[in-house]
């Protein structure tokens, strides 16, 4: 939904916390990821409708980065018909996620809840999750999308390929000027043991609860949002907490190998007729050029 603040505050504080409650047998995810979701939407210049959808999309592809300890590389991919053409957001262990939207310029009219139209954006279509554990070859899930709008699909892909009956709330707040006032989410998932009376519980405490957006506008911590979720006297055990944030680890480097995999014919018709050869990063639009001596020496520079 569009806010009517007209300013965002200069340093937000993006921050993760994982509890557990009801001896263990649920698990709770909360994040805060305005500064996340921001920097995502001044390096792509993003409209309003493309914020809400990446910033959702970032949000719980990087609650699920710190859900496994062994996981090295987390990629999330949507694969939609509508007006997005697709959104990719890859999360790690350490709190770090990137990502890009295929078609940024998209903003929709608002739909009849007064919300960003995220599921007519990104359309019918599906759900790719990729974790690589170290393995030779990493596990890939995949799921149709349910609704498009974000939540939704990730409760889904956890529950038919996780075997984890999940509850996804996630939520992106824009300013009129298009800057990101609030982000976050908050993952719930039912662990082993966990009772029908407790699920029953949660659900009820869900459906009372006030839009996302609403308690992140109010300032809420983490843990502030837990506690809301699951009532004042339900005692927590907190696992972990850490910060969270948008980064890009790209490098010549990293872009120099696949440019060495092309033909030299091919590299010299790229030379001739430009000059360079160019390489744009699609999760931080950093440019890098290229030119002969550099792919003759394995080496770059970047603009």
């Amino acid at each position: 939904m569009i806010h009517d603040a007209t300013e965002v505050k200069d340093k937000m504080k993006d921050e993760l916390q994982i509890v557990t409650a009801f001896d263990n047998t649920v698990r709770i995810y909360a994040a805060l990821t305005a500064g996340v979701v921001e920097t995502a939407r001044q390096l792509h210049d993003t409209w309003p409708t493309a914020t809400a959808a990446l910033g959702r999309i970032l949000t719980a592809t990087l609650i699920m980065g710190v859900m496994h300890d062994d996981l090295r590389r987390l990629t999330v991919r949507i694969a939609g018909d509508g007006p997005l053409g697709g959104i990719v957001a890859v999360s790690n262990r350490r709190g770090t996620v990137k990502g890009y939207v295929h078609n940024p310029q998209v903003n929709l009219d608002l739909n009849s809840l007064g919300k960003f139209d995220v599921g007519g954006a990104v359309g019918n279509g599906y759900l790719y999750v990729t974790k690589d554990i170290g393995l030779k070859e990493p596990y890939q899930g995949v799921v149709p999308l349910q609704s498009g709008e974000i939540g939704e699909d990730f409760a889904y892909y956890f529950m038919k390929s996780e075997q984890t009956p999940s509850a996804v709330a996630l939520g992106v707040l824009v300013g009129p000027d298009g800057h990101v006032l609030t982000a976050g989410g908050l993952i719930i998932q039912m662990m082993p043991g966990a009772e029908e009376h407790t699920a029953v519980y949660i659900e009820n405490q869900l459906t009372r609860m006030p839009p996302l957006t609403t308690l992140l506008e109010q300032g809420m911590t983490p843990l502030r949002l837990i506690r809301k979720v699951l009532g004042e006297d339900t005692p927590l055990k907190v696992l972990d907490g850490l910060d969270v944030r948008y980064e890009c680890d790209c490098s010549k480097e990293r872009f120099i190998g696949p440019l060495l995999t092309l033909e030299p014919n091919e590299i010299k018709e790229m030379i001739k007729t430009q000059g360079v050869v160019e390489v744009r990063c699609h999760f931080c639009n950093k440019l890098y050029h290229y030119e002969q001596h550099d792919l003759e020496t394995g080496e770059g520079t970047h603009a």
